[in-house]
């Protein structure tokens, strides 16, 4: 087995990519004390739009979200939020979109050379192979840790194994994939998110702590109760999703 970065994370919460912007808050008193981290909004190598049918839809225990990962791309986030990073008083990890090798290898080498940023945090097309994601896993690899984005459906898939093997210094759950009808006879997906999931993502913590890495658990948590089993579980730290959008006092 290759030798791997450490990734320092002391047991804790931190913000899941996508509910907290590019740079760690101004003013953050609304939320929960001391997070370990804070992980910022994904970022493509090329400016991506809102998706076209975006949207929230309520399910029974949870809601699906679909946003297309809107950003201005790597090279303008890096310009506006790179002097943030390096002067902020937590830990930084960046959350690339990584879709393309030559692009994801450009994306960490940058990374590299920016002050601040502890970890690179990267999340694979849902679509793409066994083979393809291995490849992407690989290109990101380099000098910093790095944190392979795991959908809770698909943390039994071998090719995870195999990633643990190639390197990667730790695993992060998210959220699931899904779909649900809609009201005109059509179909939304997106992300699961909501309380409803929580089972899983405990289940999925017992059923992985034998990779011997670090595992950053998530999804479903809406209770402090919820991140303490998850921390009692197994989990390094825990991420938490659109529970902050409500405040802490919900948990």
């Amino acid at each position: 087995m290759p030798d791997r970065p450490v990734l320092e994370i002391s047991p804790g919460w931190m913000n899941a990519a996508g509910f907290l912007g590019f740079a760690p808050p101004a003013e953050a008193s609304w939320l929960p004390a001391a997070p370990v981290a804070f992980v910022t909004n994904p970022i493509s190598y090329s400016q991506r739009a809102p998706a076209a049918e975006r949207g929230c839809s309520a399910y029974p225990g949870g809601f699906i979200l679909h946003t297309g990962w809107p950003n201005p791309g790597f090279s303008k986030v890096t310009e506006l939020y790179a002097s943030r990073w390096a002067h902020a008083s937590l830990p930084v990890w960046v959350r690339l979109l990584a879709d393309r090798l030559h692009e994801v290898d450009r994306m960490v080498r940058a990374l590299e050379e920016i002050d601040g940023v502890a970890a690179i945090e990267i999340s694979l097309p849902p679509a793409a192979d066994s083979d393809l994601k291995l490849q992407l896993v690989e290109a990101a690899l380099g000098e910093l840790p790095l944190v392979l984005c795991v959908p809770l459906d698909q943390a039994a898939a071998s090719w995870v194994g195999q990633a643990v093997q190639a390197g990667i210094s730790a695993i992060c759950l998210s959220a699931p994939r899904g779909v649900i009808p809609d009201s005109g006879g059509g179909f939304i997906r997106g992300r699961m998110m909501g309380p409803g999931i929580f089972p899983l993502a405990l289940q999925t913590v017992s059923c992985l702590r034998g990779y011997e890495i670090p595992l950053i658990a998530g999804c479903g948590v809406y209770a402090q109760k919820d991140l303490e089993s998850l921390l009692a579980a197994g989990a390094a730290a825990v991420q938490l999703d659109a529970v902050l959008w409500r405040g802490w006092e919900s948990l």
